[in-house]
């Protein structure tokens, strides 16, 4: 008959496997402890973006005088008390402001208080119409603004006035007229629009010294860029007349 093997455990190896069950006994305890530190944060996430906290609060708009503060922040599209910090795209709101009349550049930041601070660059007026009662007034950039509230009549005293336009004809002028070097537009008192028979686009530029120019809109801009017409007109410093037509321009007295 075989014998019974007999377990004999000394004290070194009860002490091991009391080691090991404290072992086990700590990873579990830590791994409950990381379980429950987890659930925490999630917690406290939900709860940070549940409060007003995670929120836009407020809004700053610096460097405006021309332009009403509630066309930036209208233009912006920022949802006070609604739109989460983190998710708030400041350049899509600086491209959005971007677009609007009299503003030549912007930045935007955000900091981690939910305050959105807007800085404004404007545009400077170039040119100013007056379509029945309203102002309207072409800036730097090619865009136009209208004066609603008279915020505008002040700054435009110096720019040339445009006349016989409607809204059209002045929306595809000014485009172009922005792109006309600032030394020349300095010296123009009134833009008046005279079409032509087969000659639509055709306009007479009154300067401050009493010369007149014939341009057509849609090429005014290439055929006075760089310094051509300062050359021009000393070449020809006694003539009153300039009709520019294409490559050529008339003269008379």
């Amino acid at each position: 008959m075989a014998r019974k093997q007999r377990t004999v455990y000394n004290d070194y190896d009860r002490d091991q496997v009391k080691v090991i069950l404290k072992k086990r006994k700590a990873k579990r305890r830590k791994k409950r402890i990381k379980i429950l530190f987890v659930i925490l944060i999630i917690i406290l996430i939900i709860a940070f973006f549940i409060s007003d906290y995670s929120r836009l609060k407020s809004i700053t708009v610096n460097g405006i005088n021309r332009i009403e503060r509630q066309e930036i922040v209208d233009a912006a599209k920022i949802n006070l008390h609604q739109d989460y910090i983190f998710f708030t795209n400041t350049d899509a709101i600086a491209s959005r402001i971007k677009k609007v009349s009299l503003v030549k550049d912007v930045k935007v930041s955000k900091n981690l208080f939910g305050d959105i601070t807007i800085k404004v660059i404007e545009a400077d007026p170039i040119g100013q119409c007056m379509i029945g009662d309203i102002l309207y007034v072409i800036d730097e950039t090619g865009r136009i603004a209208i004066d609603n509230n008279g915020l505008l009549i002040n700054y435009v005293q110096r720019c040339p006035r445009l006349n016989n336009f409607d809204y059209d004809r002045l929306v595809e002028f000014s485009k172009e007229f922005a792109k006309i070097p600032s030394q020349v537009i300095n010296q123009i008192s009134d833009i008046n629009y005279v079409p032509q028979t087969a000659d639509e686009t055709r306009c007479e530029f009154i300067m401050d010294d009493g010369k007149i120019l014939y341009l057509r809109y849609d090429d005014m801009a290439e055929q006075l860029k760089g310094n051509y017409y300062a050359l021009l007109m000393e070449k020809y410093p006694d003539d009153k007349y300039y009709d520019f037509l294409g490559k050529y321009v008339y003269r008379s007295k």
